[in-house]
């Protein structure tokens, strides 16, 4: 499958590449940013992870995109769309690295994944993770139209579930 290009005004949301793998790594594997992720992987779990996602996309018609500044070609993370562990439903999800934080990279991806969601795979429903400590992605999805369903326990730690209608 050839994994559509969704941009924005400042991002390009694109298909992963083998040459991305150490640039996106050099991004996203810090203490800051990992503070927010589930574990930080080791490199081997982490190729894994994108061939999985990869498989995603064949399966589902979604997944992760690579996101990039569009000015500059330079890998900020990636965010896209996945299924929920244990679940049927279609989770957002965002990971950039401290470089891009506080910038409204998230909220701007998070707005065109949704309408890539809604519109191109006709779905009704997103769902969204959030520790509770995590005050500026909750802030981004509450931006993103998305409210606060439960809270639970997602990726073995205690989080937020919220969710956003089409």
């Amino acid at each position: 499958m050839v994994i559509p290009e969704v941009g924005t005004e400042r991002l390009v949301l694109r298909g992963f590449r083998a040459e991305d793998l150490a640039a996106h790594r050099a991004e996203v594997d810090d203490d800051a940013a990992v503070t927010w992720a589930h574990r930080r992987l080791p490199l081997a779990d982490s190729l894994r992870r994108w061939a999985d996602r990869l498989d995603g996309w064949e399966r589902d018609g979604f997944g992760m995109w690579i996101a990039e500044l569009r000015a500059t070609g330079k890998i900020i993370g990636h965010a896209g769309l996945q299924r929920l562990d244990g679940s049927d439903d279609v989770e957002l999800g965002y990971y950039l690295g401290r470089s891009s934080w506080g910038q409204g990279y998230a909220t701007e991806a998070a707005h065109a994944i949704l309408r890539y969601g809604f519109e191109q795979c006709g779905l009704q429903r997103v769902v969204a993770v959030v520790r509770p400590e995590n005050a500026a992605s909750r802030r981004v999805l509450e931006k993103a139209g998305f409210r606060h369903e439960r809270d639970g326990v997602f990726y073995e730690q205690q989080a937020s579930l919220l969710a956003r209608e089409r």
